[in-house]
């Protein structure tokens, strides 16, 4: 599985569809949906029905509105569509470590009757050497009975080499099980026919995916029998007693088939295949890595490791001279692997149905760039579901194919021609920004018509949703708006509903509603009133459509006592960034109506608190301002350790540990107190955390957390040790005065940044935060009004995503890793960040690299900096940021290849919008250009 992950920034736009406004009589909506149309955006919602899951795989349905999952650890789970509470019905004695642990789910064909269950997993009792399928019987009290399993086929694995585990499976009609298995052989660039390991043990496909003999890098296809055994049905790729064959195989020359779909009304095989890493072709060994997206009409080879994509071959292999010889030819594979045990001439290879590569694909654009996963997804059949399915999508999708990649993370609907031979069209199901997966690894249709999509993810990270498709009315939605929120008596506001709409054009009837003592009721749609009792109101909106559907937005006024302006700034030393042991200068400023000025002496300086608080983690704008919206940035605020309480409890850590209070482990009180003085607390704490343990404190295990970054963890350990300390809460500020930065030395990588730039450094941020609450109205007690204000200063390196503009064209970015997945593509593209301070700041250097480890297909460009605008002033230009270096037999994996590009910002100071663009005009529009990496402001 490929390990970064890829998301097209691009900007969600609201259509405003006609909302008109209306107090007269209600009249039913004349807006239907036409199914033959493609449907809008706004039909669509999608809801977690399952979250907090360990390592999920694959999911199933049955009749009675469950929904089955299983997680790699041996667990197999379900909860109830209404929303009940997750069951576990059983755990399999399964291995997992770099066996695949619990990888496949198939309820049987008659699951209502039989209560059979088909699981694919690696047995503990066999030490990962055996792939089992095996089916169970589920109890009438809803538990796996370990000793009804049917052992139903075996496949040797060479754990722990193999890597590709496949684990797919589903049903036809006629109830033949169809069941993926991959390759077992470790990643590589190109077709893995050398090997050095004996026998070519997790390396050479030659002896699985090529071999006749073999189970693995294959889609096989059998029908169970009611006593746990097996028939082979007829038109499998051999006969049965062909020699050297194993009549089980539907399809070979796989790699790592994923997720597999039948089309019902054609009976066709449709599954997602990981291709290998190349990154631009070879002369010495053939083609680039493709992922694919297949289509079998029936059994067939699909022709890896020989050759990939749309049968794209690769040289062949003199296994005695161990050279490289003539490209293989797709019609006549031959296998000359000293490890095979099958035929050596093989069947004619089938191309893939669409091939994309880390780079654009110049037949699919859309598909993007950077890594790849390709998963699959179901085929839309209005006649799969009943009538009394709830939510069943248009007609617009019959027909399609909706496919998922794991790490692209988007969702596309293939439409293809009627002979299915031939794809016409590829579309977005939905933007990304309309989405909330990231990493999907199961999309299928559930029986009520919701498409599901299960969500991969370790430490509790997994979860399942569900997108409902919405046929009829849709509601509106409220926005509600005032000119003021508070102020002196008499108090006139203007309420406005600008916002509200309609996604069906139905006019709407409002309702605005005061309440704080007598209740005014108002129907205009932007009404001004006056308010002159001082006190607290309540202020609604209520939208409703001529079909009573309605929505509220709520907020609260206050009249009679104006609220305090509190403004906090940097005077001297450079406002965005902070640097080591520099001295800076702060001024508070407050304003208030009733109270007086800061300035004036009217407001007493003890009255307002100032404090600052240095986060490791860092943190930004957005963040800060959500912070204060939502009424969370008050100064006994801890704000470094919001983020790592979040992760306690995302994680379920709060399951074994308490702040000061033991639990089945020791309290992090204890744990801050035990290792407060040792010099390898990071080391150890981060080592206990990811990879668990026991004996420490006792004999109880506590469970890893492998997929906690490196910052993510030392987040928990600053919190912990936090605990132990004995100053509590943030240092408190005179309202004027000099404050002096440290550069504080790291004690954990920094994650994706810290792959390129090495710093000794935390690349963390110093917040000021500025705090007044009023002395009230003096007509009416309990009216006091607080305001605050921040001042953030930022490490002088940021990644690329951390910009506040991108461009819409040019940039592919995927954040569900620590990969370096910024990249520009196509002509180019640009990004920009506002509002930073040049003074003092000598140079700007701009990470740009074209080859990060298997990823060398990177052309360049060039890099220019401006100001203002993507067209405002040029400052400085860098020409041809070259292409990575090819080595005599092609790219091969190697360090990061391109040096920093340097803009000399001297003679610039004040505030400025930066805006960094990369260009490469002759560049094709499937070209990769460069990796950005970083932004480091320089003194």
């Amino acid at each position: 599985m490929n390990s970064n992950t890829q998301k097209w920034l691009i900007p969600i736009l609201f259509l405003l569809i006609g909302t008109s406004y209306s107090c007269t009589k209600k009249e039913e909506s004349s807006k239907t949906f036409s199914g033959q149309d493609k449907p809008e955006e706004s039909r669509f919602s999608q809801k977690v029905i399952a979250e907090g899951l360990e390592e999920p795989l694959q999911l199933e349905f049955d009749k009675q509105g469950f929904v089955y999952w299983i997680e790699r650890a041996g667990h197999v789970k379900r909860i109830n569509e209404s929303g009940g509470n997750i069951e576990i019905l059983g755990t399999i004695p399964t291995i997992v470590g770099e066996s695949p642990g619990m990888i496949g789910i198939l309820l049987d064909k008659d699951f209502e009757n039989t209560r059979h269950v088909f699981l694919y997993f690696s047995p503990e009792s066999e030490k990962g050497n055996t792939m089992r399928l095996s089916r169970f019987t589920l109890e009438t009290d809803n538990t796996i009975d370990l000793s009804s399993e049917k052992n139903v086929l075996e496949i040797p694995w060479e754990q722990p080499d193999g890597s590709h585990f496949g684990g797919g499976m589903t049903w036809d009609k006629e109830g033949n099980l169809y069941l993926s298995v991959g390759g077992d052989s470790a990643p590589t660039q190109y077709s893995p026919l050398p090997f050095t390991n004996e026998g070519g043990r997790g390396e050479d496909e030659g002896r699985t995916s090529g071999n006749t003999n073999d189970f693995r890098g294959k889609i096989l296809r059998i029908k169970p029998k009611p006593d746990g055994t097996y028939t082979i049905p007829q038109g499998n790729l051999f006969p049965v007693g062909t020699a050297n064959t194993l009549p089980e195989i539907y399809v070979m020359g796989n790699r790592n088939p994923w997720r597999l779909s039948i089309d019902s009304q054609t009976g066709y095989l449709h599954w997602g295949e990981v291709g290998p890493d190349a990154g631009v072709d070879s002369e010495e060994f053939g083609p680039m890595g493709y992922d694919e997206f297949n289509v079998a009409k029936k059994a067939g080879n699909f022709g890896w490791p020989y050759v990939i994509g749309k049968n794209l071959p690769y040289k062949s292999y003199d296994y005695l001279s161990k050279t490289f010889g003539d490209f293989h030819n797709p019609d006549s594979l031959v296998n000359t692997s000293p490890n095979n045990t099958g035929l050596k001439v093989l069947p004619p290879a089938q191309p893939a149905l669409v091939a994309y590569p880390y780079r654009v694909s110049e037949e699919w654009p859309i598909l993007g760039s950077a890594a790849r996963s390709a998963v699959g997804g179901p085929i839309f059949r209005k006649s799969d579901f009943s009538n009394e399915a709830k939510r069943v999508f248009p007609d617009y999708y019959e027909g399609k194919w909706l496919i998922t990649d794991y790490v692209r993370n988007w969702i596309m609907v293939v439409t293809m021609d009627e002979d299915r031979n031939n794809v016409t069209s590829i579309e977005r199901f939905l933007p990304a920004e309309k989405l909330i997966h990231s990493q999907p690894l199961d999309m299928d249709f559930g029986p009520n018509g919701d498409l599901y999509i299960l969500e991969y993810g370790t430490g509790t990270k997994g979860w399942i949703s569900r997108i409902e498709f919405n046929a009829g009315n849709r509601g509106p939605i409220a926005e509600a708006k005032s000119t003021e929120k508070s102020g002196a008596t008499p108090f006139e506001i203007q309420l406005s509903s600008e916002g509200s709409r309609d996604d069906d054009g139905d006019k709407l009837d409002f309702e605005w509603k005061i309440e704080g003592g007598e209740t005014i009721v108002l129907n205009d749609a932007n009404p001004k009133i006056t308010l002159d009792k001082p006190g607290k109101y309540k202020v609604s909106l209520t939208v409703k459509d001529p079909s009573r559907a309605s929505d509220t937005h709520s907020f609260e006024v206050v009249a009679g006592n104006k609220q305090p302006e509190v403004k906090i700034e940097i005077t001297s030393g450079n406002k965005s960034f902070y640097f080591q042991d520099e001295k800076i200068s702060y001024q508070v400023q407050v304003i208030d109506q009733e109270d007086g000025t800061l300035a004036g002496g009217k407001i007493n300086p003890e009255a307002v608190t100032v404090t600052v608080e240095y986060i490791p983690s860092g943190i930004d704008f957005g963040q800060l301002r959500k912070l204060k919206e939502e009424g969370n940035l008050q100064p006994e605020t801890v704000l470094r350790h919001l983020h790592a309480k979040a992760l306690i409890i995302k994680n379920n850590c709060t399951a074994c540990h308490q702040e000061e209070v033991k639990l089945v482990g020791p309290s992090f009180l204890d744990v801050a107190k035990r290792y407060k003085d040792n010099t390898e607390v990071y080391q150890i704490l981060s080592k206990s955390i990811i990879e668990g343990g026991s004996g420490k404190w006792g004999e109880i295990h506590m469970p890893p957390q492998p997929n906690l970054s490196a910052n993510d963890t030392k987040q928990i350990i600053d919190y912990i040790l936090d605990l132990a300390s004995a100053e509590k809460g943030n240092p408190k500020l005179p309202i004027h005065g000099d404050f002096s930065t440290k550069a504080i030395p790291t004690k954990i990588g920094d994650g994706r940044l810290s792959k390129f730039y090495p710093t000794t450094f935390e690349m963390g941020s110093y917040v000021f935060l500025a705090h007044y609450s009023d002395q009230g109205s003096g007509q009416v007690s309990g009216l006091n009004l607080k305001s605050e204000d921040f001042a953030l200063l930022r490490y002088p390196l940021m990644g690329p995503e951390k910009a506040d503009v991108f461009s819409e064209t040019g940039i592919s970015y995927t954040p569900s890793t620590d990969d370096p997945g910024f990249i520009f593509t196509g002509k180019g593209g640009y990004i920009g960040f506002k509002n930073i301070d040049l003074t003092g700041i000598n140079q700007i250097s701009i990470g740009a690299i074209t080859r990060f480890w298997h990823w060398s297909h990177f052309i360049g460009g060039n890099i220019e900096l401006r100001l203002g605008s993507p067209e405002g002033t040029l400052v400085g230009q860098v020409q041809n940021v070259p292409p990575a270096p090819q080595g005599e037999k092609g790219p091969f994996f190697g360090d990061a290849t391109g040096k920093p590009t340097v803009i000399d910002v001297s003679k610039i100071d004040g505030v400025h919008n930066l805006y960094i663009l990369v260009k490469n005009p002759s560049a094709k529009e499937s070209d990769a250009l460069v990796i950005m990496t970083g932004i480091e402001f320089k003194r």
